[in-house]
């Protein structure tokens, strides 16, 4: 049992949450609807959470309707950037901009999923001095920099410069919503570490989706030191893969741990990496952890499956902290 220990949750999409009408200052009032509010965290163990800038063309949602709209896409990013800098003002919580640490404040670490907000290379430096730490080139449908998970393709020409520039700057590379060919691509190019920001094994699920990691990927990002971020999604835990599915268990969250954690060689570079909320209401949650308060059963089900102490705080911040740690700038 952990807890007492405060968690690092890999990736919340808090500002579009906010952009899209959720009061995230209010505790959410229907939990079987929603469940993540600056209070519903602070009511849980996660202290430290991965805010994500969010953004995609895919129903022009956002304001822009092709990857190539780079001043919508700029916009729509700078939007979702206001909402966590007038958090962090209004003292709600912190942003870390160097290193990683969790204590009893609520704090974020500011990631971009899907790259189009940044316009060119040359604004690299300006995004990591707002406190950008960590990319993913792409989200599903794809980017100008890269074929996402649903669209394929490689990385571009331009993903090419831009993966560069992000390593100049000490920003961690994401390959959740990669293409498979794009994940080989970074492989190649990436000097920085690599992380799965909220992904899950592709074989336990037993599909061909691109959505989540082929075990040869997962084990050459092991290898490499990243870390990989348990996906609280129903659809990526449990067969069959598709929107239907809503009946996974946290004992189907544990078979994915140790899944990882197999192909590591070792219990300590698996983390949390929920997307509560991201898309999905908590009905799409697994059974018990239908709210990131109950995340102490899923520490308690890993503790059964043979997690020490230290390994279980390895789960709940340690991993993320040793790669963010590491890097320089």
């Amino acid at each position: 049992m952990i807890s007492q220990v405060y968690w690092v949750d890999g990736h919340i999409d808090l500002a579009s949450m906010a952009i899209r009408g959720r009061d995230v200052l209010s505790k959410c009032s229907h939990p079987q609807e929603a469940c993540i509010s600056i209070p519903d965290l602070l009511d849980s163990p996660i202290r430290t959470f991965f805010g994500t800038i969010y953004t995609t063309f895919t129903n022009g949602e956002f304001g822009f309707d092709s990857s190539d709209d780079r001043e919508g896409a700029y916009q729509a990013g700078l939007e979702q950037l206001a909402v966590y800098d007038q958090l962090v003002n209004d003292h709600h919580l912190n942003k870390q901009s160097h290193g990683l640490s969790v204590g009893s404040e609520l704090s974020m670490l500011l990631v971009m999923e899907g790259a189009d907000p940044i316009r060119n290379v040359d604004e690299v430096s300006w995004w990591r001095a707002q406190g950008l730490r960590a990319v993913g080139l792409t989200w599903s449908d794809g980017t100008r920099y890269a074929g996402g998970n649903r669209s394929f393709g490689p990385i571009t020409a331009e993903g090419i410069e831009l993966v560069s520039a992000l390593d100049a700057s000490g920003i961690v590379h994401d390959v959740s919503h990669l293409s498979d060919e794009g994940v080989e691509q970074l492989f190649d190019l990436a000097k920085g570490p690599i992380i799965a920001s909220h992904s899950n094994s592709r074989l336990l699920l037993n599909t061909d989706s691109q959505r989540n990691l082929r075990d040869d990927h997962a084990k050459e990002l092991l290898d490499r030191g990243g870390v990989i971020g348990l996906n609280l999604c129903t659809q990526f835990l449990a067969e069959p893969f598709d929107r239907e599915t809503h009946t996974a268990t946290i004992e189907d969250c544990v078979t994915h741990v140790l899944h990882f954690c197999a192909l590591a060689g070792n219990n300590n570079q698996v983390a949390l990496g929920s997307d509560f909320d991201g898309g999905f209401s908590p009905k799409y949650l697994p059974i018990g952890v239908k709210h990131p308060t109950a995340l102490n059963e899923l520490a308690n089900a890993l503790q059964e499956a043979g997690f020490s102490k230290e390994e279980l705080h390895s789960f709940a911040h340690g991993a993320w902290e040793r790669v963010f740690n590491s890097v320089e700038c």
